[in-house]
């Protein structure tokens, strides 16, 4: 018997043992069960950096009246349409708050209002929250409460507690503004100069909300306290780090920068459920939630981006907003007119349209239509109209998204007649028309008289240059210096010299060779000209009795000489020149350099010696009855080349003693190329 009451109890023992497992089981079965049921009810979408947001951290959401999402994130906010996200700014942007059709904008150096396509910025602190109260836009920021003035931002006077501290929160109930500090948690009777301020709690208090006029104050000792007037009427455990509180329809979610979100029941703070990365797709790190105009819940965290919750809604008829009118490609600043009235030549104009879905935002489609008949439907939001006639005009736009249509838009304006299609006007311009012609006639005829004018003074000056030209090939090589060389070369076969004879006859050769091409030619280029150059001084140097040295120089800037065109023999008079009469017989140490530069777009010569100097000069050659003919002919060249040029001739004085003459002039660049 023993034995087996032994055997029977084990049996029951193991069979209760199996039961408590397979209820466990079960349970952990059905929580599973409703929990993926839940989660796959809603329609779950993730937005990050690659879906074009700026920035992984979301640090506020909010919705405008025509529908647009703006996202502030630490890199900048962002407009979402449902496709594109449009981002602004690169810096931190802590919230966002709409009022009508005004955006504020909280940045960590200030606020940026955003208004009719405007933007205004104000200098403060950094934002944490906006809020409108009593008709004010109301600041909490890193250093106590502001409010927005027209022009500027006012500080507000307190409390020395408030003034300097972090406010994390502000909010207006019936009577009273309660703040949100790192200080505690403030009941005023008013913000400007309060007669009374309690502080009601000492924790720091991070997030404020209105429920069924019951104060909810979140807390850093992860806390929520429900408020009756100042008297606190419950308090919840609930989420470490809480970001913020929302009421979304009947529920109040609690977000958390560490364990993601509570959800509890609006009315009796009794927990409902959990979301966070256990359970769901989404992060726990959440900064904030919001629900736009369609139900659709928006979670933003730290670390992920933005999330969407979409759940099964009754259809609505979608709306379309004009967004924009610009005339002649300017934005105007009003779009609340009832008709506007334009100028004749304000007759470009151009509509932006939108209709925000962010349920379904690529099934969107416009018609439109300008007087007459709609157009087709099609997803085309903007419409150029391009010189309009003068007269009324309607512009109707209308939106569908399916077979849901939305309510037609109506725009009207009105162009004035032009001035020149009335008749009075047209009559004064027949008449000035008439005066006009005979003065044209008048004109005319001076015109012509002065052209031809201009035509007998451009021939005349044509007709002195080709004669200066002429003039020139004469005077090319003088024939002093033809006789020395031929004097030269007898000396050298009289003395048996064959070699330098030889030598000195094929320079000779090439020097005439080269003066008769060049001749012929009317530019020839800056290589050719050295070259001649560098001949004619080296037979110079071999046969005049005044023993020199030459250099030649360029500073081209990269431009090959081959490449420069100059008219011919424009340097070898003031050479010849400077050999003949620079230097005394007796001077040992006699130079001459030759220097070509490009410089602005001009090509500068210079002719540099150590002779005697242009003044003596010119008393040597009264002296010896000689006339520079070639000089003064090539002086008459070098000016009519250019109404540029610049002809210069000055002595070189180191300590007042003179060292010498420079040459120098330039003429207009001109390539091959």
């Amino acid at each position: 018997m023993k034995i087996l009451f032994t055997i029977l109890y084990s049996q029951r023992h193991s069979e209760r043992r199996i039961s408590g497992n397979l209820l466990i089981l079960m349970f952990f079965l059905i929580f599973f069960l409703i929990n993926s049921t839940h989660s796959q009810n809603l329609n779950l979408q993730n937005f990050s950096i690659s879906d074009g947001l700026p920035s992984t951290t979301i640090n506020d959401i909010n919705q405008d009246e025509i529908g647009y999402l703006w996202i502030a994130t630490d890199k900048g906010y962002s407009k979402f349409d449902g496709v594109n996200f449009t981002n602004y700014k690169q810096e931190k942007v802590s919230c966002i708050f709409i009022e009508k059709d005004k955006i504020y904008i909280g940045l960590k150096n200030g606020l940026l209002v955003l208004q009719n396509n405007t933007s205004t910025f104000f200098e403060c602190k950094e934002i944490l929250k906006i809020r409108s109260i009593h008709n004010k836009i109301i600041l909490a920021t890193l250093q106590g409460v502001c409010e927005l003035k027209e022009n500027y931002i006012q500080p507000l006077e307190i409390n020395t507690q408030i003034d300097f501290s972090i406010i994390n929160d502000i909010i207006s109930k019936n009577n009273t503004i309660y703040i949100a500090s790192i200080k505690g948690l403030w009941s005023l009777d008013k913000l400007y100069k309060p007669l009374k301020a309690d502080k009601i709690i000492q924790e720091n208090t991070t997030s404020l909300l209105l429920n069924n006029n019951y104060l909810i104050a979140a807390t850093a000792t992860n806390k929520l306290k429900i408020f009756n007037e100042n008297t606190i009427i419950k308090s919840i455990s609930t989420l470490e780090k809480i970001s913020s509180i929302r009421k979304l329809n009947d529920e109040i979610w609690v977000t958390s920068n560490k364990n993601g979100i509570d959800v509890l029941e609006a009315n009796t703070y009794i927990f409902k459920r959990k979301i966070n990365k256990y359970n769901t797709a989404i992060s726990s790190q959440v900064n904030t939630v919001f629900k736009d105009k369609q139900k659709s819940i928006w979670v933003g965290s730290i670390n992920n981006g933005l999330y969407k919750y979409s759940t099964e809604i009754p259809t609505i008829n979608p709306k379309v907003f004009i967004e924009s009118v610009a005339v002649n490609y300017k934005l105007i600043d009003s779009l609340n007119q009832t008709k506007l009235a334009l100028k004749p030549n304000e007759n470009n104009i151009s509509f932006s349209f939108k209709t925000i879905d962010l349920k379904n935002p690529k099934n969107i489609e416009y018609r439109y239509l300008l007087n007459n008949d709609f157009t087709p439907w099609s997803s085309q939001n903007k419409v150029d109209f391009a010189n309009l006639k003068a007269g009324n005009y309607q512009f109707v736009v209308q939106s569908k998204e399916g077979s849901l249509l939305s309510k037609k838009i109506t725009f009207s304006f009105f162009i004035e007649t032009p001035i020149y299609q009335k008749a009075w006007f047209i009559i004064l311009c027949g008449a000035i028309l008439c005066l006009l012609l005979a003065l044209f006639v008048e004109l005319y005829t001076r015109k012509l008289n002065k052209k031809n004018q201009q035509k007998m003074d451009t021939l005349k000056v044509k007709n002195h240059l080709l004669t200066l030209e002429q003039k020139a090939l004469q005077l090319q090589m003088n024939p002093h210096f033809i006789f020395n060389v031929l004097n030269g070369i007898k000396a050298l076969g009289n003395s048996g010299n064959s070699k330098e004879l030889n030598k000195t006859i094929s320079q000779f050769s090439v020097l005439l060779r080269s003066v008769l091409n060049n001749s012929r030619l009317e530019e020839i280029s800056l290589q050719d000209e050295i070259d001649t150059l560098k001949n004619y001084l080296d037979l110079e140097q071999n046969m005049n009795s005044k023993s020199f040295e030459y250099h030649i120089e360029t500073s081209l800037n990269n431009i090959d000489a081959e490449e420069i065109l100059i008219p011919p023999m424009l340097l070898q008079p003031f050479v010849e020149n400077c050999i003949k009469h620079a230097f005394q017989p007796n001077k040992t140490d006699a130079k001459i350099k030759l220097l070509f530069e490009v410089r602005n777009r001009f090509l500068h010569f210079t002719i540099e010696d150590n002779g005697i100097g242009f003044h003596q000069s010119k008393k040597e050659k009264l002296k010896s009855n000689h006339q520079s003919v070639a000089l003064e002919v090539t002086k008459g060249r070098i000016q009519h080349l250019s109404k540029y040029n610049s002809f210069s001739i000055e002595e070189i004085k180191v300590q007042n003693e003179i060292k010498g003459t420079k040459v120098g002039f330039k003429i207009p660049l001109k390539t091959d190329y």
